[in-house]
C-alpha cells in the first residue's frame, strides 16, 4: 500500500519527518496564497487603490465556503490518516471515494449560489459606493471558479493523508506562475482591472485540480479510479468528523465578516490600510494554519498505528517549530512595516495609507505567537479523533469574543485602533483554552495506555 510517494509518520526521529512532512506543506501554502498577494501587488499598482480595496472588501465572503470546504477535508484527512496508519486498505478506497463525492458536489454548489447571490452578498458587506461595481465583477468571477479550489483542497488532502507533501508543492508552483502571468496578461497589458485577477486565479486553480488528480493516481496505486460512487455510509462518518472542523473553519469568517463590515463603514483609506496589513502578516498564518493540518495528519497516523507515546512527543515539536518560526516573522513585521506596506500601494498613497500600516502592524506583533499556538494544539486535538471540543473553544474563545466585542465595546470608542485590540485579545484567550485543552487530552491518552499496559 505504501511506495516512495507516501511518507510514514509513525517511525523514523519525529523533528526530521515532521519537518519532512511540514515543509513542503509550509511551501505550498506559501505558493497557494501567492495568488491572493500577487492579485494585490498587481491590481495595487495598474487600478489603484480603488481596485485593491474592492477585492479586500469581500475577500472574507470567499472564506465562507473555501474555509467550510477546508474543514472537511481536514476531516477527510484525519479519517484517511488513521486507515493509511492502520493499512486497511479497503475502508480506505471507500473513504476516498466519500471525499471525493462531497467535495464535488458541495463545491458545485457553493459555486452556483455564490455567483447568484453576489449583489445581495456585497450588499450585506457594506461595500462603498465606489467601488460596489468592481466588486461585484470580481465576486461573480471568483465563486464562479469556486468548484475548483475546493476539489483541489480535498484531493491535496488525501495526498497529504498519504504523507506526500510533494506533489501539492509541485502542483501549485506551477500553477501560481501561471497565475502571475495572468495576472501581468490580463490586468497589466490588457487593464482588465479586477476582472483580470479574478480569471486569472480560477484557470490556475482548474490547472492545479487536473495535475492533483495525476499525482493521486501516482500516489497510489490502488486509487487508479477514486470515483464518486460513494456509500451513504461512508459519506455521513466523513461528515460526522469532518463538519465540525468546516463549522469552526466558518466561524472565523463569520466573526471577520462583522469585524470588515464594521471596517468598511470606516471608509476606503481604511479598508485599503487594513487590506495591505493582511497582506503583511499573511505570512503569519501560513505558518500556523501549516502546522494545524500536519499535526492533525501526524496524529492520526500515530494513533492509527498504535503508536501513543510519540503524539506527546510530536506535537510539542511541532508546536516549537511554529512558534520560533512566527516570532522570527513577527520581529521583522515590527521593525519594517513601512518599507514591506509600501510594495502594496502607488507612490501618491503612501502617504496617507503609510502611517496606518506602521502603526497598526506595531501592535500585532508581539502577539502572534498565541495564534501559533492555539493552531498547533487545536490540530493535535483534531487528529486524536475530537472535532468537537476545537470547534466549541473557537466559537467561544476566538468568534464569540471578537462579535461581543464589535457590538458592546467597538461602539464606546469607534476606531481602528480598538478593532486592532479585539483581534489580540482573541489570540490570546484562544492560545490559552487550547492549551490547556491538549494537556487534558495527552494525559487522558497517557493514562489509558497505562491501564491498557497493566
Amino acid at each position: 500500500m505504501k511506495n516512495e510517494k507516501t511518507l510514514d509518520l509513525t517511525t523514523g526521529v519525529i523533528w526530521k519527518v515532521l519537518l519532512a512532512f511540514v515543509l513542503p506543506i509550509l511551501a505550498g501554502t506559501l505558493i497557494q496564497q501567492l495568488y491572493t498577494v500577487v492579485d494585490a501587488v498587481v491590481v495595487g499598482q495598474f487600478a489603484g487603490k480603488a481596485g485593491l480595496a474592492a477585492i479586500d472588501s469581500v475577500y472574507t465572503l470567499f472564506k465562507f465556503p473555501l474555509n467550510f470546504m477546508s474543514g472537511l477535508s481536514a476531516g477527510a484527512t484525519i479519517v484517511v490518516s488513521r486507515l493509511f496508519g492502520a493499512g486497511d486498505e479497503h475502508r480506505l478506497r471507500d473513504s476516498i471515494r466519500a471525499a471525493f463525492t462531497i467535495a464535488i458536489a458541495l463545491g458545485l454548489l457553493f459555486s452556483f449560489a455564490g455567483a447568484l447571490l453576489a449583489p445581495k452578498l456585497i450588499g450585506l458587506m457594506s461595500v462603498p459606493e465606489d467601488i460596489k461595481d468592481q466588486t461585484l465583477v470580481y465576486v461573480r468571477i471568483y465563486f464562479g471558479g469556486l468548484w475548483t479550489m475546493t476539489l483541489y483542497n480535498m484531493i491535496a488532502g488525501i495526498l497529504r493523508a498519504f504523507g506526500n507533501s510533494k506533489s501539492p508543492l509541485r502542483i501549485l508552483i506551477v500553477c501560481c506562475i501561471m497565475n502571475i502571468a495572468g495576472d501581468l496578461l490580463l490586468v497589466g497589458a490588457f487593464h482588465m482591472g479586477v476582472a483580470g485577477a479574478a480569471v486569472a486565479t480560477v484557470l490556475s486553480q482548474l490547472v492545479s485540480v487536473i495535475l492533483a488528480l495525476w499525482a493521486l493516481r501516482k500516489t497510489h496505486q490502488e486509487q487508479r479510479q477514486p470515483g464518486i460512487c460513494a456509500k451513504w455510509t461512508d459519506i455521513w462518518k466523513m461528515l460526522s468528523i469532518g463538519f465540525p472542523l468546516a463549522l469552526q473553519s466558518i466561524l472565523f469568517p463569520v466573526a471577520n465578516s462583522i469585524i470588515q463590515a464594521a471596517i468598511n463603514k470606516m471608509g476606503t483609506d481604511i479598508i485599503a490600510a487594513w487590506a495591505v496589513c493582511g497582506k503583511l502578516d499573511m505570512l503569519i498564518w501560513f505558518v500556523s494554519d501549516t502546522m494545524s493540518p500536519a499535526l492533525s495528519t501526524y496524529t492520526a497516523q500515530n494513533l492509527g498505528a498504535g503508536k501513543k507515546e510519540r503524539v506527546m512527543r510530536g506535537n510539542m515539536t511541532g508546536m516549537g517549530f511554529s512558534v520560533v518560526t512566527v516570532a522570527v516573522i513577527s520581529v521583522l513585521l515590527f521593525l519594517f512595516p513601512g518599507p514591506l506596506g509600501n510594495l502594496f500601494v502607488t507612490a501618491k498613497d503612501t502617504a496617507v495609507l503609510s502611517p496606518m500600516i506602521v502603526h497598526y502592524m506595531r501592535i500585532m506583533a508581539p502577539f502572534y505567537v498565541f495564534y501559533a499556538v492555539a493552531e498547533a494544539f487545536s490540530g493535535a486535538c483534531c487528529g486524536m479523533g475530537d472535532t468537537v471540543s476545537p470547534m466549541i473553544v473557537t466559537l467561544i474563545c476566538t468568534c464569540g469574543l471578537r462579535v461581543l466585542a464589535i457590538f458592546f465595546v467597538l461602539p464606546h470608542f469607534g476606531t481602528m485602533d480598538c478593532i486592532v485590540w479585539i483581534y489580540v485579545a482573541s489570540w490570546i484567550v484562544t492560545g490559552l483554552a487550547f492549551t490547556f485543552m491538549f494537556l487534558f487530552k495527552v494525559r487522558k491518552i497517557c493514562r489509558d495506555e497505562n491501564g491498557e499496559t497493566a
